[in-house]
């Protein structure tokens, strides 16, 4: 029969913390496609000289959001299965390591939502002139 030890309550609310915060990162990652399509949909118009540099700027934060997105999915699973070997025994609980990882995490996914924020208004702000420049026009 297998063996598996209980892990500290420290761990257990590393792991269920991780596991929220991979179910946020999912969430990011569709919301992220989703920015690519509507900075898609709209790229032709956008690319007009007015818009030019806020696209530019917006598709570099989109960028930057995406790999931040990676480095902390990266972390997080890696942090996620060493909890899952610990549970299983497979080696030792390291509570200094893994408070270590946690709050790097924790920081990560704070300046991820702050990022999203701010990437995802600038984008709708973008949109939102373009559209109102355009009834312009054709009022």
């Amino acid at each position: 029969m297998e063996s598996v030890k209980a892990l500290s309550a420290r761990s257990l609310q590393y792991y269920a913390i991780g596991r929220q915060w991979q179910s946020d990162l999912e969430f990011f990652k569709v919301e992220t496609a989703f920015l690519h399509r509507l900075l898609d949909d709209y790229f032709i118009p956008l690319s007009n000289e007015i818009y030019l540099n806020r696209l530019k700027k917006a598709g570099e934060n989109l960028f930057r959001l995406e790999e931040d997105e990676s480095r902390m999915e990266i972390l997080l699973n890696s942090q996620l299965r060493e909890l899952e070997l610990m549970a299983e025994d497979m080696i030792a609980e390291d509570a200094e390591q893994l408070s270590g990882t946690q709050v790097e995490l924790e920081y990560m996914i704070a300046g991820l939502a702050k990022a999203y924020r701010e990437v995802k208004q600038e984008l709708f702000s973008l949109i939102e002139c373009l559209i109102k420049d355009r009834k312009m026009l054709t009022a």
